[in-house]
């Protein structure tokens, strides 16, 4: 078989895979297959797959299936928004909930948040100011970034690896993490159950228990505790049915403040809460994260 004839085969076949997708729904001009419709069937799979890995499966072989599914979409697509911004969460997702070596974590984080980046430069404005400026861009992005999606995952992954750097060291990734976050409050707040406020809150209470090394950044980005906890209510407002709102306030603000009593109300809320349909996935991590700082503070 010579080569023409073996790439006919190949397409051939691809298109057979492409027509058993459940729920492809494919569609085109006389039913006939364009590579959009091709996409956008391998796009549905890719969405289904993640949605049973944050679900039906909450497994991390279920996620990894996932992930692979929107690399192959970015091998039609590479500048494929929709993939990227999956990807980011995808890696945050898997650093999240299923690595326990900090080296694994720092490893997925910073896949996580090399995908944002790659989303947020599909708006050509953003990606000409970051070949000028490099990761300075990100501290003033510019209004055409409207991606709530990308510039909440961006935020994420940055603030997880700033984690594992340790405060003093990442203080240099501040501006730009309070940056996206207030990006992604005025985007769409409600954003993965107030997901902006939630790490907004976060950021407060962990500069300012450290406030005598860290007063020109508290200064600067106008920070205080009765913001901190304002960040936190809202986000508990906005996604009351989100258990990471009530350990990020039990971890950030309450024990921070010395407020033990407080702590442990709003532990027991997340330890006692529903998983639910919203948030299971996300529940379910933060069941697990409130459980172990409970018997390590209590």
């Amino acid at each position: 078989m010579n080569n023409r004839k073996k790439l006919q085969t190949c397409i051939s076949f691809f298109v057979l895979l492409l027509l058993l997708i459940p729920d492809a729904g494919l569609s085109g001009e006389e039913g006939g297959l364009t590579q959009d419709t091709s996409l956008q069937a391998l796009i549905r799979k890719a969405d289904r797959v993640a949605r049973e890995a944050r679900t039906l499966n909450k497994t991390e072989e279920r996620l990894c299936d996932a992930i692979e599914l929107y690399r192959d979409v970015l091998e039609v697509d590479p500048e494929n928004r929709h993939a990227l911004n999956r990807l980011s969460l995808g890696y945050f997702t898997l650093a999240e909930a299923y690595m326990e070596e900090p080296e694994e974590k720092k490893t997925y984080y910073t896949k996580g948040y090399e995908y944002g980046l790659k989303s947020l430069k599909t708006s050509q404005e953003f990606a000409e100011l970051y070949g000028d400026l490099g990761f300075d861009a990100l501290k003033n992005l510019p209004e055409t970034v409207e991606d709530v999606e990308a510039v909440f995952w961006t935020g994420a992954n940055l603030g997880r690896l700033g984690e594992t750097k340790g405060i003093l060291d990442s203080l240099g990734d501040l501006p730009a993490l309070v940056a996206l976050n207030r990006r992604a409050v005025s985007l769409d707040g409600t954003y993965m159950g107030g997901g902006a406020h939630r790490a907004l809150g976060s950021i407060g209470g962990e500069l300012l228990n450290r406030w005598p090394f860290t007063i020109m950044q508290i200064n600067k980005y106008d920070l205080s505790w009765e913001k901190a906890k304002k960040h936190f209510e809202s986000a508990i407002e906005l996604a009351p049915n989100c258990l990471e709102n009530y350990f990020s306030y039990a971890k950030y603000y309450a024990l921070k403040r010395g407020k033990k009593g407080m702590a442990r109300d709003l532990l027991d809320e997340v330890l006692e809460g529903s998983l639910g349909e919203e948030y299971p996935l996300i529940n379910k991590i933060a069941k697990e994260k409130a459980r172990e700082l409970k018997q390590e503070r209590f």
